[in-house]
């Protein structure tokens, strides 16, 4: 083995707390990042691998609290709604708590209070974790909302570490936009033809989220703008963007740096959620090389869907036990790219 399990689990969990500041701070939270992000942030995605990883850092996880309590108006609340069931336990959970905070006192509040009543835990957890898996020490009181969701921890005390997110910029471009059109799943759509010479709708569909037909639709009225092209090639269309539109806007450099965040934190959170697992840290290097194996056939796909091809070698020339090295490399050379 070229490391432990251990010392994996802890190479995995600084990369990923490191991806999470590095995009919040690009958002407007206040803190330090050793690398600036580069491309279009997508706020969704991240808030919920936030919320799963976020339980090893308490300082960030409240620190995204504050940012939200700027910055919710321009989430998208049924996208919300829509990739919740996709992550884990307590992003869910959290998830639930922060919308019934949220529903109290924005300006969308009957979206957040529909999202609020998300299944809570079934027994009640200490929110908060050490790097090693052990729980925080339990406060004298607990945050009644979170306590409602099936999360222990303290009252939530707002610090002020947020600023609404900046007005310029590529990381920003994606709240920007929904500043200026409206939270609309346009947004999204307007990124991903940014990045791309020219798209069909069935792509577009499955990597926003939506019902094809529902994209389709959406896609026909955004022609009318004088900004979006379609192409015909025998019975099927392609989309564009017209070239010179909104170049300013959307490919100052000329393409529009965007990562279908949606796939790839989904996949990130399912190796996370493995490596802590209780009932698999302490497995022996052939049952791990077992179950990560496993792991990688169910992230696979979504990591194609990201944009990453097929950076997971699990076929049956690494047999037993000389899978566990393969799956190191392989996961550490996918969190050096994001």
């Amino acid at each position: 083995m070229s490391i432990s399990s251990i010392e994996f689990r802890n190479t995995v969990h600084d990369r990923l707390l490191s991806l999470l500041w590095r995009q919040w701070t690009a958002l407007g939270v206040s803190g330090t990042s050793a690398t600036e992000e580069s491309n279009v942030v997508d706020p969704e995605a991240l808030l919920l691998l936030t919320l799963t990883v976020g339980r090893y850092d308490a300082r960030l996880y409240d620190a995204v609290l504050d940012w939200l309590d700027l910055n919710a108006d321009f989430l998208n609340v049924p996208r919300l709604q829509k990739l919740a069931p996709h992550a884990g336990p307590h992003a869910q959970a959290g998830l639930g708590a922060i919308a019934e905070i949220l529903g109290r006192r924005t300006a969308v509040a009957l979206k957040w209070k529909k999202l609020a009543a998300r299944p809570s835990l079934a027994a009640a957890e200490p929110l908060f974790l050490m790097a090693d898996g052990r729980t925080m020490p339990m406060p004298a009181a607990y945050d009644d909302i979170f306590r409602r969701h099936g999360l222990l921890r303290s009252p939530i005390i707002k610090r002020g570490v947020a600023q609404p997110f900046p007005t310029e910029g590529m990381p920003s471009l994606l709240l920007r936009l929904r500043a200026l059109l409206g939270v609309s799943i346009r947004c999204e759509i307007l990124c991903l033809l940014g990045t791309n010479d020219e798209i069909h709708p069935s792509l577009i569909a499955r990597l926003v989220g939506q019902a094809p037909r529902t994209t389709q639709d959406l896609l026909a009225e955004m022609v009318h703008s004088g900004a979006v092209q379609v192409r015909t090639s025998a019975r099927a269309k392609y989309y564009a963007l017209v070239p010179g539109v909104l170049d300013s806007l959307l490919r100052p450099d000329g393409r529009t740096p965007w990562v279908n965040s949606v796939p790839l934190f989904q996949a990130l959170e399912i190796v996370w959620l493995g490596l802590v697992d209780p009932g698999e840290r302490d497995l022996a290097a052939p049952l791990l090389a077992s179950q990560w194996r496993r792991t990688a056939r169910l992230i696979k796909p979504l990591l194609g869907d990201a944009g990453l091809g097929q950076p997971l070698r699990d076929d049956a020339s690494f047999r037993g036990e000389a899978y566990y090295d393969v799956y190191v490399a392989d996961i550490s050379r996918i969190l050096a790219l994001v």
